[in-house]
C-alpha cells in the first residue's frame, strides 16, 4: 500500500497536466504562436530553430488534445485573430491552419484537420509529419447534406508572392471513423477530380476582399469566377463571369 498510493498520486497528477482545459490550451497556442511571429522570417528577431520549435508546439498541440469532443465544440475565441479556424455547419469537421513565417512574398501555411467519426469519437488527420507545410490556407468550410452522409467543401488559398495568388474547392467527407480529404466527385473535362483551383493575378480583383469562391448549400453548388489571360499582368485576370458546380445526386458537374 506504500508503494500503491505515490504511483497512483503521480498517474493522477501527469494525468490532470494531460488534460488542459480548452482556455489553456489557447492560451498556449496564442503563446506559440507568438513565438512564431517574433522568430520568423517577417519578425525582428529571426531564429530559425527557435521558429521551427514554435511551429511544431503548434502542431503537436493541436493533435495531442485533438481527440477530444470538448476541444472541437470550443469555439477559440482569442485564437479566431491569430490564426484560420474553420468547422463545418453540423460541427463535425474543423480545420486549423496557420501561417508558418517561413517565406517572404510567398506564405506557408500547415494545416491540421479535426472531425468526429459516426462512432462520436473525435481524431485529428494531418497531411504530413510536418516536415513540410500544406501549402494554402482555408478560410471557407460549407457542407452538402447527401442521401450517403454529409460532403464537405473546403475552400483553400495561397499565394507564391505578392500578386501571384490561387485558390481551390476541395472535396472532403467522413467515412465511419477515418477522414477522405480527396474522394473524386468533382466531374471535369479531363475526369473525375477531388478539387478545382484557379491562379489570378491580385490587382485584377475589386475591392479588399478575397472572396472569390461562393458555396450555396441549398442548392448544393458551388461557383468561382472565370479567369482570362492577361497581356498587362502576365498574369490572370478575374472577371465578373461565373463557372458553377452543382451536386446531382452522385458528382458536382458543370452547370454553367
Amino acid at each position: 500500500m506504500r508503494i500503491l498510493f505515490p504511483l497512483v498520486f503521480i498517474t493522477l497528477f501527469v494525468a490532470g497536466l494531460v488534460a488542459q482545459s480548452p482556455a489553456a490550451i489557447e492560451r498556449d497556442l496564442l503563446t506559440q504562436l507568438k513565438n512564431a511571429e517574433k522568430y520568423g522570417s517577417y519578425g525582428e528577431s529571426s531564429d530559425d530553430a527557435k521558429l521551427d520549435a514554435a511551429n511544431k508546439q503548434i502542431r503537436e498541440l493541436l493533435i495531442r488534445n485533438g481527440g477530444r469532443a470538448e476541444i472541437l465544440k470550443y469555439g477559440f475565441p482569442k485564437l479566431k485573430n491569430e490564426m484560420y479556424i474553420e468547422t463545418s455547419p453540423d460541427g463535425k469537421l474543423r480545420i486549423y491552419s496557420w501561417d508558418l513565417q517561413t517565406g517572404g512574398s510567398m506564405h506557408d501555411y500547415d494545416n491540421v484537420f479535426q472531425f468526429e467519426g459516426t462512432s462520436g469519437k473525435v481524431y485529428t488527420w494531418t497531411p504530413r509529419d510536418g516536415d513540410e507545410s500544406d501549402g494554402g490556407f482555408f478560410n471557407q468550410l460549407s457542407q452538402v447534406d447527401t442521401a450517403n452522409g454529409p460532403i464537405y467543401l473546403a475552400n483553400s488559398a495561397s499565394s507564391a508572392s505578392g500578386t501571384d495568388h490561387s485558390q481551390s474547392i476541395e472535396v472532403m467527407r467522413i467515412n465511419g471513423d477515418s477522414f477522405e480529404r480527396n474522394p473524386k466527385l468533382i466531374q471535369t473535362r479531363s475526369g473525375l477530380a477531388s478539387s478545382i483551383g484557379f491562379e489570378y493575378d491580385l490587382n485584377s480583383v475589386r475591392g479588399e476582399s478575397e472572396k472569390l469562391v461562393y458555396f450555396d448549400p441549398v442548392k448544393k453548388s458551388f461557383r468561382f469566377p472565370v479567369v482570362i489571360d492577361d497581356k498587362k499582368t502576365g498574369l490572370g485576370r478575374v472577371t465578373g463571369k461565373y463557372i458553377t458546380y452543382q451536386f446531382n445526386g452522385k458528382y458536382f458537374v458543370k452547370v454553367s
